[in-house]
């Protein structure tokens, strides 16, 4: 059995991963910053869910969490989550330092603080480190730099961890999924309307037509998501296993994308990746 603290579980991929924790007969402490996105866990799993108001650019609520966890005796492998994110992006040229910003507090800081913070009792429990990260720690898309960005940070920081924890029998697993089925893709489509608010008039002209595309293209990936159990099955079998992959590529087509992303020269894959996201002069 596990005990199993998860960074933003509101919704997506966190709260569908508390649920198949529950549901394998593992305590769960799931972390949020609004309580009443637990609701249905609550009402489902009252003796196994435990609620934490959790948000990883906080330290007092990262130190809140610890009190709880630290004095915890049950003999269960202790298993840490990350899997809080968010998505930001449109041209560098335009994106305020506060943007970036945001997404590193996120997406690197605050997993490197949870981690840091909860190393005492994975060492203690020999247990799990699991780093959602994304294809996009491997491909770098035009005009999503400060995600892509972030991501390729987490998958240094999971070698890096990876390597230290050795010694002491920590596992470290990186799960590197493409688009899934989950509330993000509206959460993106939602922030694309917003870039243009970043955008001056004079920058509208360079690059409209590119984020016209970019919104385009994110609706042609949203429409080929795959389950959100996916990922559930191969975080659950990742953290259960002796010897989980350290790299586990979940969707359509992600393990030839990172095949190419690889192999192919520089200047091909560029001229890929414009073509995917249809920002050739003349495209609508």
């Amino acid at each position: 059995m596990n005990d199993v603290l998860i960074t933003g579980a509101s919704s997506g991929i966190g709260h569908a991963l508390a649920e198949a924790f529950l549901k394998n007969g593992d305590t769960v402490w799931a972390g949020a910053r609004k309580l009443e996105t637990l609701k249905d866990l609550q009402e489902k799993y009252p003796q196994k869910l435990k609620m934490l108001k959790l948000d990883v650019t906080k330290t007092e609520d990262i130190e809140a969490a610890w009190r709880e966890i630290s004095s915890l005796n049950s003999g269960n492998r202790f298993v840490l989550v990350n899997n809080a994110g968010i998505a930001s992006g449109g041209p560098i040229e335009s994106l305020p330092a506060q943007e970036w910003k945001n997404v590193f507090d996120v997406n690197v800081l605050g997993l490197v603080a949870m981690t840091a913070k909860f190393l005492p009792k994975l060492r203690e429990t020999k247990g799990c480190i699991v780093n959602i990260g994304s294809i996009s720690g491997r491909i770098a898309a035009p005009y999503l730099a400060p995600y892509c960005a972030s991501k390729f940070a987490v998958r240094a920081i999971s070698d890096s961890l990876r390597r230290e924890m050795r010694p002491h029998g920590v596992k470290v697993v990186l799960i590197e999924p493409g688009a899934i089925q989950t509330p993000i893709w509206e959460k993106t489509l939602e922030h694309s309307n917003d870039i243009e608010r970043h955008v001056t008039p004079e920058q509208m002209k360079v690059y409209g037509e590119a984020i016209r595309s970019m919104k385009s293209a994110v609706a042609d990936i949203a429409k080929n998501a795959v389950p959100v159990s996916w990922v559930t099955d191969k975080v659950i079998a990742a953290v259960n296993s002796t010897s989980p992959s350290p790299y586990n590529l979940i969707g359509r087509g992600i393990s030839l994308q990172a095949f190419l992303a690889k192999h192919l020269p520089v200047k091909t894959l560029d001229a890929l990746l414009a073509a995917g996201f249809r920002f050739r002069k003349g495209s609508n």
